[in-house]
């Protein structure tokens, strides 16, 4: 490939990635959020001896 043609393919990635970022923001009204912050397991009882 010429290197005009892979500096063409990572521009289109990154327009490609910014696009839907922005189409997420539009439809959702926010930034995803990451879904393992709400999981949050419970710690074990501490045993007294």
């Amino acid at each position: 490939m010429k290197r005009t043609e892979i500096l063409a393919s990572k521009v289109l990635k990154v327009v490609e990635r910014i696009a839907r970022n922005e189409v997420e923001k539009s439809v959702l009204g926010r930034t995803a959020e990451c879904a393992a912050i709400y999981h949050q397991p419970k710690r074990p009882k501490r045993r007294e001896n």
